[in-house]
C-alpha cells in the first residue's frame, strides 16, 4: 500500500532577501543606466551606443545627467530628439518618444504607480502604464509626465506642468494638472478642445 505524498513546502523569500535583491538590482542599474549614460565625460554618440547596448531602441543620445530606471528595452527614442540636462525616465512600462521632440531640463517621465485599496493601503507592487510622446513635442523644464500620459504631435508642455492624460495635437498646455491654454498653427478647434490632462 502506497503512502500518501506529503506536499513539500515551497520556501517564500523573506522581505529582507527580496529587498536585498532589489537593492542589488538598483545598484547595478544605477552604474550602467545613470552613472555611465549621464556622464559628461562621454560623447553623445557613445551614450547612445550604451543605451542601445542596454536594450533600448535609441536613434538619439541622452543628455548629460540622464537617468533611466526600469527595463531599457521599454524605451524607444526616435531620431532628432534633444534631451537637456538631468532628464529622468522610469521605464517600468513602455516609453516612446517621437522624432524631433525636445525634452527640457530635469523632466521626469514616470510609468509606474502603486494601486490603493478601499482602506487606503497602497500596494507594495508597482504596476506600469505606458507613456507616448509623439513627434515635435517640446516639454519644458521640470515638467512631470505621469503613467498613461499620451502627448500627441506638435504640442508644447510648459515648464513645471504635470501631464496626467491625453494632450491633443497643436496646443500649448500648462498647469497642474496640465490644461490646454492656447492653440498652435494647424489646430482643429472642433477636435482639439477635447483634450484632457
Amino acid at each position: 500500500m502506497a503512502t500518501p505524498a506529503v506536499p513539500v513546502p515551497v520556501p517564500v523569500p523573506s522581505t529582507f532577501s527580496r529587498r536585498l535583491r532589489e537593492d542589488v538590482a538598483h545598484a547595478r542599474e544605477h552604474v550602467l543606466l545613470t552613472a555611465l549614460l549621464g556622464s559628461p565625460f562621454l560623447p553623445r554618440v557613445v551614450r547612445r551606443l550604451l543605451l542601445n547596448a542596454a536594450g533600448a531602441h535609441a536613434e538619439s543620445a541622452p543628455g548629460v545627467g540622464f537617468s533611466l530606471t526600469g527595463d531599457p528595452r521599454n524605451l524607444s527614442v526616435a531620431r532628432g530628439v534633444y534631451f537637456n540636462r538631468a532628464t529622468t525616465i522610469e521605464a517600468i512600462a513602455p516609453v516612446s518618444i517621437g522624432a524631433n521632440a525636445a525634452i527640457g531640463m530635469q523632466v521626469l517621465i514616470m510609468t509606474s504607480h502603486h494601486a490603493i485599496d478601499a482602506d487606503g493601503r497602497w500596494s507594495d507592487t508597482a504596476t506600469g502604464r505606458p507613456v507616448v510622446i509623439e513627434d515635435r513635442v517640446w516639454i519644458g523644464g521640470r515638467a512631470t509626465i505621469l503613467p498613461g500620459a499620451h502627448i500627441e504631435h506638435d504640442v508644447v508642455v510648459a515648464a513645471g506642468a504635470v501631464v496626467t492624460g491625453r494632450l491633443l495635437a497643436h496646443g500649448v498646455y500648462a498647469g497642474v494638472p496640465a490644461k490646454r491654454i492656447r492653440d498652435l498653427a494647424g489646430a482643429d478647434p472642433a477636435t482639439d478642445r477635447r483634450a484632457t490632462a
